[in-house]
C-alpha cells in the first residue's frame, strides 16, 4: 500500500506543479490566479471530505488499520483527477486562446 501512495504522491506533486507552472499566457493573470486558488480550495475541501468520510465509516471496525492509507490514497487520486480536469477546463475552455483570423475553414 505504501508504494501506491508514494506513486500517487509523486503524480499528485507533478500535476500540482504543472497546474501552477503553466497558466494560459494570453489571459489576465489576476483572473487566472483567482481561478487557481478557487480550484485548489475546492480540491482541498473534496479531499478533506473524502478523508473524514472514510474515517467515520472505517474507524472502530475490523478495517480500522486500513482507513488511513485508503484516505490518503483516495485524497491523492481525487487531487490528480480534479486538478487535471481544472487544468484542461482553465486552459482550453474558460480562458481559451484567442481565435486567429485566417486559420481553419472559416468557423
Amino acid at each position: 500500500m505504501g508504494a501506491i501512495i508514494l506513486v500517487l504522491a509523486i503524480v499528485g506533486f507533478l500535476v500540482l506543479f504543472a497546474y501552477l507552472k503553466f497558466p494560459p499566457a494570453y489571459a489576465d493573470a489576476k483572473l487566472v490566479g483567482v481561478f487557481d486558488m478557487m480550484a485548489i480550495g475546492v480540491c482541498a475541501i473534496l479531499c478533506l471530505a473524502w478523508a473524514l468520510n472514510i474515517h467515520t465509516d472505517w474507524a472502530d471496525t475490523a478495517n480500522d488499520k486500513w482507513w488511513t492509507p485508503v484516505a490518503i490514497g483516495g485524497a491523492l487520486l481525487i487531487e490528480v483527477v480534479f486538478l487535471a480536469f481544472c487544468f484542461l477546463l482553465r486552459n482550453f475552455w474558460i480562458f481559451k486562446p484567442p481565435r486567429r483570423p485566417g486559420s481553419g475553414f472559416g468557423f
